[in-house]
């Protein structure tokens, strides 16, 4: 049984791929809760990965810690009851994105009380390294640091056990993927595709929301139709061999 995992960056104006206008972020939740999906929490996605029935469930992620999760993103999660898991880059807390591929103007990441505070509100957080690290290129020392320190650090501003990791920019190699899975029970990737059960626990695929940005598409693969995202894993794999991102 196959599940739906969502990628989410920022919730701006801002144009590329890791941006998503505000008017389209409210329309894919409301065809969401439109067709009648829950979304799901880190223990729910658990029991599912550990082959439970799931229904219509969703595990929404963020990946970045973009100040606009708590300004923007937030509210209308909360308007649909529906909840997040949310990836921080513990050591750029408070400041704003400063790593390859950052864009122009730089968007501002929340602050440690910002998380706080969602936190009580029921959003969950993960780890996404300690400064946004390419974990591949970096030597072994480094990457077990930039995977392990930046859960104790997150959990002191939530209060809350931290049992899952995104690497940044999916970024990962069979050392990486072993280095994640000592300290944490889920690693998302950015594999295009759904999860699957008792499958790649620490890299999981999920669903580039960015693709699913016309309402007809979105609500297609909601419906059961997977067409289109075949035609997108095609042309990604495609773009991939040439040596480009998103495709």
């Amino acid at each position: 049984m196959s599940g739906l995992v969502l990628t989410y960056h920022s919730i701006s104006a801002n144009v590329g791929p890791t941006s998503i206008a505000p008017a389209t972020f409210a329309m894919q939740m409301a065809e969401l809760a439109d067709a009648g999906y829950a979304s799901q929490r880190l223990d729910d996605f658990g029991r599912w990965w550990d082959g439970a029935p799931a229904g219509k469930q969703v595990l929404i992620t963020f990946d970045d810690a973009f100040a606009d999760f708590a300004e923007t993103a937030a509210p209308i999660l909360k308007q649909h009851g529906f909840s997040a898991l949310v990836f921080v880059p513990t050591a750029r807390i408070g400041g704003s994105e400063d790593w390859e591929g950052a864009d122009v103007p730089l968007r501002r990441l929340m602050a440690a009380n910002d998380i706080a505070a969602l936190a009580q509100a029921g959003f969950e957080f993960g780890g996404h390294s300690r400064t946004h690290a390419n974990l591949t290129r970096i030597d072994t020392a480094a990457c077990e640091r930039e995977i392990a320190d930046c859960a104790p650090e997150l959990a002191a501003w939530t209060g809350a056990p931290v049992t899952s990791f995104a690497a940044p920019y999916g970024a990962v190699n069979a050392a990486v993927v072993a280095t994640i899975a000592r300290h944490y029970r889920f690693g998302f990737g950015t594999r295009l595709g759904r999860a699957q059960q008792r499958r790649d626990a620490h890299d999981l695929p999920r669903i580039e929301m960015h693709y699913f940005r016309d309402r007809r598409h979105w609500r297609g693969l909601l419906d059961g139709r997977n067409g289109y995202l075949r035609v997108r894993q095609g042309l990604r794999t495609l773009r991939e061999k040439l040596g480009g991102g998103f495709g």
